[in-house]
């Protein structure tokens, strides 16, 4: 005769549960174990000796002696080489954040694209590229560069006459910089136009201690509008960059722009708070976007090169071009991976939200700043991320355009590229680590500030 089945009790149940989840979870742990070690040995322990290391003299195999907080003593006050390579950093972030428009552009293209197959097509034809080791399109770019393709294509479009122009001293870039740096006929009166011309140019370069003292106070006020809603808190910040701008750049025009820090705020947000937040914002903005146009005009191509005069510029032989080269390297500035996370951004949009643009008679252009730039934000801001993290701390490119020494001139030394000779030419290993800790520490402070201020509101 058949039992009837015994009832479990219900802590019987609950052993038997708790058997099954740990049976499931130690396969799974099983299975991410070697990635697990994997992050271990090769990624956490080099970087925990990073952290050792950066406080000895160390050669990398004999000599090791601790020697405290003096690397970072000594690179903080008695390196200024180091220090000069983040003005040719911020140059290249500058560019960078130009490059990333293009990219934001094509996958807005393929997204409007109304037949499925050819958006399939473009975008397997976008993926193709990766097939190509990334080393692979350095030494393009540099034959590219040093075989005379550039030369031959500038010539035959007629691009190096347009370049020739550019470098000119009477009325092309060079001439643009100096007029924008010249301060004799802006102060003499020898010349009244060019006086009230340039005035207000150098009052403003005057006020801030210099471009990137007025990119500085753009931050400043940003944080300032988003960041810190209190008066206390603005007054601490705005002390802070005065003081930190007195000592870097040596200028007592930063004490009136204390209190313009704080004043300026005071005074917008009277009324609306929310308006005038978003007042300072965009005052902020403009001010870190014309510090950009004003640094990369007076600062990349200040004089003549005289090298476009023959047709035949030695692009990464000559101290004046290495800069342009860098930039102009990855043209047309369209990245794979750049389109591909935009265009997972643009497909989260719904239909609905462009129907009601049609209806609302929202064109085609208005439709891309106010739909879906905004509401790809987060994909930009992971983007601008990853290009601020490889831009401040990759040198491989460099390396293989310009060699270790940076170019000629060594124009081309940036931070990362000064860690690496430090590191493998100079047997300074212990310095190198001092130097990628303060890499690290700037690195993630801009990220901190874009996870900050670079945000979907929701």
């Amino acid at each position: 005769m058949n039992q009837p089945p015994v009832s479990l009790t219900a802590g019987a149940r609950w052993r038997n549960r708790l058997f099954h989840r740990a049976s499931l979870w130690s396969i799974l742990y099983l299975l991410m174990m070697p990635t697990i070690v994997g992050l271990i040995v090769f990624t956490y322990f080099p970087n925990l000796e990073t952290i050792k290391y950066a406080f000895y003299k160390w050669d990398g195999s004999l000599t090791e002696e601790f020697t405290g907080l003096s690397n970072f003593i000594y690179a903080f006050t008695k390196d200024p080489r180091f220090w000069n390579g983040f003005g040719l950093v911020g140059i290249f972030l500058l560019a960078n954040l130009i490059k990333m428009w293009p990219s934001i552009f094509v996958a807005i293209a393929l997204h409007r694209l109304k037949n499925t197959k050819w958006q399939y097509v473009y975008r397997v034809l976008f993926v193709l590229p990766m097939v190509i080791p990334g080393m692979v399109m350095l030494l393009i770019w540099k034959a590219f560069y040093t075989e005379g393709l550039l030369n031959q294509m500038l010539t035959v479009t007629g691009g190096m006459a347009v370049l020739r122009t550019l470098d000119s001293g009477d009325y092309g870039l060079p001439a643009l910089a100096g007029f924008f740096q010249s301060t004799v006929y802006a102060w003499n009166g020898d010349n009244w136009l060019l006086s009230i011309l340039t005035k207000p140019v150098l009052l403003l370069k005057a006020g801030f201690g210099s471009w990137w003292g007025m990119a500085l106070w753009g931050v400043a006020l940003l944080v300032c509008a988003k960041g810190l809603p209190s008066l206390k808190k603005r007054w601490l910040l705005a002390c802070m960059v005065g003081i930190t701008g007195m000592f870097v750049w040596g200028s007592l025009h930063f004490i009136p722009l204390v209190a313009m820090a704080v004043i300026l705020p005071e005074w917008l947000m009277s009324k609306d708070r929310h308006e005038a937040q978003a007042r300072i914002a965009w005052i902020a903005w403009g001010a870190m976007l014309g510090a950009a146009l004003l640094i990369i005009l007076t600062e990349v191509w200040v004089t003549p090169t005289q090298a476009f005069k023959e047709g035949n510029p030695p692009w990464l032989g000559h101290s004046k071009l290495v800069i342009p080269a860098i930039v102009f390297w990855g043209f047309p500035w369209v990245g794979t991976v750049g389109v591909l996370i935009y265009l997972a951004g643009l497909q989260n949009i719904s239909q609905e939200v462009y129907e009601a643009a049609d209806l609302d008679g929202v064109s085609s252009l208005g439709k891309v700043f106010r739909i879906e730039l905004p509401l790809i934000l987060t994909q930009v801001r992971i983007n601008l991320i990853f290009m601020t993290i490889g831009t401040l701390g990759d040198f491989g490119m460099i390396l293989i355009l310009l060699g270790p020494s940076g170019g000629p001139d060594n124009v081309g030394m940036v931070p990362g590229l000064y860690m690496y000779n430090k590191a493998f030419i100079q047997g300074e290993m212990g310095y190198a680590c001092t130097l990628a800790m303060v890499m690290f520490l700037i690195t993630l402070a801009l990220t901190f500030m874009y996870q900050r201020f670079v945000k979907v509101e929701k």
